[in-house]
């Protein structure tokens, strides 16, 4: 296969072919939302969302995006990890580490994409953000 048709790996998109350089990155990556893709080279399935990754860590250049690839030498990896099937998807967030574990094949490719969204929004607006419903809830607890 060429490499031509393959899109542009952006910045933010690391690889991790072990355990160690998948910890290694995480650790990295603490303090940023980070996005992992589990797939095999050999999975039409995980090729065909291969571009809609790619694009979505360019429009996110602070997430950081991992790809993880099934190899003979690291199946333990995903084993260890659980992943189930491919492609499946991880998303960490600061301090909360794993928040998210889920199938990313083209039919379920939206729910990550709004998922990483709504994280993604969450973590910007968490410091400008102050509740202002706070008074709201306890004037319900007074009607009750």
């Amino acid at each position: 296969g060429t490499s031509r048709s393959a899109p542009e790996r952006p910045a933010n998109l690391k690889v991790a072919h072990t355990l160690e350089e998948y910890k290694d990155q995480l650790d990295e990556s603490s303090g940023k939302i980070v996005v992992v893709r589990f797939f095999a080279t050999w999975c039409k399935a995980c090729k065909a969302i291969q571009p809609s990754f790619y694009r979505m860590a360019a429009l996110y250049p602070h997430i950081t995006f991992v790809e993880v690839p099934v190899t003979n030498h690291n199946a333990n990896l995903h084993q260890g990890l659980e992943v189930p099937s491919l492609p499946y998807g991880h998303i960490y967030y600061p301090d909360a580490g794993l928040v998210e574990e889920m199938k990313i094949s083209k039919k379920y490719f939206p729910g990550l994409v709004k998922k990483v969204r709504w994280y993604d929004s969450g973590l910007c607006g968490l410091d400008e953000f102050v509740p202002e419903d706070s008074d709201d809830d306890a004037a319900a607890e007074k009607e009750n």
